[in-house]
């Protein structure tokens, strides 16, 4: 580990373990079959229960696929800060930085999202990273980026430097060799040829050929809908604040209607009253 990446390493745990986190209450839960739940006694005290994902489908060479997405009141997800959205300590520490990744084999985010330089998608309470550990997984999730003209930050951006992650960059085909030149001393990062245009079912399947069987997708708008269309996506996880605000017009998703049932509704306790999550589930690929 480079002393880079121990040093912020440490400020996120430390951040974790300090904040303050109000947690949910349960306003209704129908658990069904084909669940994961994970949780221990400090998760399921904050959350109210445990946390759920879907299985992993067997046979059709995909990885299960979660969105993870906080919007304002208003249903605006687009903001400089998402923390201005208003989703509160429990949606970014309990569940944004937390039990999404619990299981998460890989994070992955379009480029837009993955531009800060000091930024790795993980999971950073001692209690979640606890939980990670005990389920056999990576103390870290492998990186994935998604990038149609691979104007990355090479020389600057954390997860490039640090050769104890594991990154994959997924690009289309004209980028690919411009992109492996650039990294070409990294041995940790992969580049991923999605196809001309972008395939993102093909390079889905390339990341679950490379051991990557659950994804959890953060941000943006664009990503989300392309998986959402293609019928990619399994699980959403939805928080929505109490306070108007962020960028007019930035729903998560913007296409047409698609069928999906809720399993959990939870809302938010004391500083955190009218904020709620929701956990959906989106019909598999092909089912009616």
């Amino acid at each position: 580990m480079t002393d880079r990446f121990a040093a912020f390493q440490r400020r996120k745990e430390q951040t974790a373990r300090e904040a303050a986190i109000p947690g949910y209450t349960t306003v209704d839960a129908r658990p069904e079959a084909g669940l994961v739940s994970m949780g221990n006694g400090w998760s399921e005290r904050l959350f109210d229960g445990p946390f759920f994902r879907s299985e992993a489908p067997a046979g059709d060479g995909l990885p299960v696929v979660s969105l993870v997405f906080v919007q304002s009141r208003d249903g605006n997800t687009g903001a400089a800060d998402p923390a201005t959205l208003g989703g509160g300590a429990t949606d970014f520490h309990l569940v944004f930085e937390g039990l999404s990744r619990v299981d998460a084999d890989a994070v992955m985010a379009g480029s837009a999202t993955a531009r800060g330089v000091e930024r790795v998608f993980s999971v950073w309470h001692p209690e979640l990273v606890a939980l990670r550990l005990a389920r056999g997984k990576t103390r870290h999730p492998a990186q994935v980026i998604l990038t149609n003209k691979g104007d990355l930050r090479f020389d600057e951006a954390l997860f490039f430097h640090e050769p104890g992650l594991r990154v994959f960059i997924v690009t289309r085909t004209e980028a690919v060799d411009r992109i492996r030149a650039r990294v070409a001393r990294r041995p940790w990062i992969d580049v991923i040829d999605a196809g001309e245009p972008v395939s993102l079912e093909h390079a889905l399947r390339q990341l679950r050929s490379r051991g990557v069987e659950v994804l959890s997708c953060v941000g943006g708008q664009l990503t989300a809908t392309a998986l959402i269309r293609e019928r990619l996506v399994r699980d959403i996880y939805l928080t929505t604040s109490a306070i108007a605000g962020g960028e007019p017009d930035t729903p998560y998703y913007t296409g047409p209607p698609v069928a999906a049932h809720r399993i959990l509704l939870k809302s938010g306790r004391d500083a955190e009253t009218g904020v709620t999550f929701e956990y959906l589930r989106l019909n598999r690929r092909f089912e009616d």
